[in-house]
């Protein structure tokens, strides 16, 4: 009896722990497997293109990175030593660079050679920065003449290039689509062997997605200071005729006038290199005169140097021959105004006072106007 009892227990325990244990069974079966994390991506899409910079306003000088761009400007500024300074410095602020320079100043032009202050770089940037120096040139002085021009390097960087930006822009395209979590298995499929098709291409051939096309552009910069117009429109010579009124024995007891008229032929000094003068008798007893001389003289730089178009004071010297009733040696000084000076025409009034050394030596005076031309 005993034994049927326990018999009933353990068969009794057995149920109980059957029936507590099918359900937790159950909920372990039935549960779905946790999903597994997808794998970090291991592509980077390119990033897209930066946007172009703003316009600067030089529109005729290209700047695409894949040219060779080089060429020359000249300008000219009132103030040259300091505007070669601040272009000096606006070049380096640009992340250029200055491989040449050579300045020549001198406070005024050199007389004998007319080379004008200078200075002269030989700069080298990146072609997008090139309109901003044209652009600072046109703003701090005054461009005379300018020559700039770009050139591709190889048309196979070109090509490079093209195909470069439609290889991005592409890939682009790929990692938006494949952000879509609704797409087609099939369509994902294929778009990651697209993927992996060009992002191989890009490997293999790396000239065709890196940017090695870039370029300096070289630009030679001449600053001048204003160079001053030739009133004698850069004649060589100077040519004039001249009419004065001489009077003689200015210092002796008796005075005489005659009429004088000639020519002279000379250079750029204001005084002719050669000057033949005829005078006339002052009665019919007496025989008329000439006079043969030659001159020298010079401007004043206080007083514009010559440079001015009109009332140019000048002073030189004369010496020559003449014959007026008697053989002299002539020494004149000379001081004179050009008038006028310009467009290669050159009117002047003059007053000589002239010694005559010989066996009658007297003292004269002559006041005349020239007319001369330049050629």
């Amino acid at each position: 009896m005993m034994r049927c009892q326990a018999t009933w227990v353990l068969l009794i325990g057995s149920s109980v722990l059957a029936a507590c244990a099918g359900p937790a069974k159950s909920a372990r079966v039935a549960a779905p497997p946790a999903a597994r994390e997808a794998p970090a991506a291991t592509f980077q899409p390119p990033a897209a293109p930066a946007p172009a910079g703003a316009a600067s306003g030089y529109a005729d000088v290209n700047t695409d990175t894949s040219l060779i761009s080089n060429g020359s400007v000249a300008a000219s500024s009132e103030t040259l030593l300091s505007t070669a300074s601040a272009f000096r410095r606006e070049v380096y602020r640009l992340g250029g660079r200055v491989f040449a320079e050579q300045i020549r100043f001198r406070a005024e032009a050199d007389e004998d050679t007319g080379e004008a202050s200078a200075a002269t770089y030989r700069i080298k940037l990146l072609p997008r920065l090139l309109p901003d120096v044209l652009d600072w040139l046109g703003k701090h002085a005054t461009i005379t003449a300018q020559d700039v021009s770009s050139i591709v390097a190889m048309e196979s960087e070109s090509d490079a290039a093209i195909v470069r930006g439609d290889v991005q822009a592409r890939l682009t395209e790929i990692a938006a689509q494949l952000g879509d979590t609704a797409i087609d298995p099939a369509y994902r499929a294929a778009l990651e062997a697209e993927r992996s098709r060009l992002s191989s291409a890009a490997i293999a051939d790396p000239a065709a997605m890196a940017d090695n096309t870039r370029r300096v552009a070289v630009l030679d910069v001449r600053l001048e200071a204003p160079q001053r117009a030739d009133p004698l429109a850069h004649g060589q010579l100077l040519g004039h005729a001249r009419g004065s009124l001489l009077g003689l024995g200015v210092l002796g007891a008796s005075h005489t006038s005659r009429i004088g008229g000639g020519v002279g032929l000379g250079g750029r000094s204001p005084v002719s290199s050669l000057e033949v003068m005829g005078y006339s008798a002052p009665t019919m007893s007496e025989r008329a005169g000439v006079a043969v001389s030659l001159g020298f003289g010079g401007y004043s730089r206080a007083f514009g140097g010559g440079h001015r178009s009109s009332l140019n004071p000048y002073v030189g010297a004369r010496l020559g021959y003449a014959y007026l009733e008697a053989n002299y040696f002539t020494v004149a000084a000379e001081l004179g105004v050009e008038l006028v000076k310009q467009h290669g025409v050159l009117w002047t009034v003059s007053a000589r006072p002239i010694g005559l050394v010989g066996g009658d030596s007297q003292a004269a005076v002559e006041v005349g106007s020239s007319l001369g031309l330049a050629f």
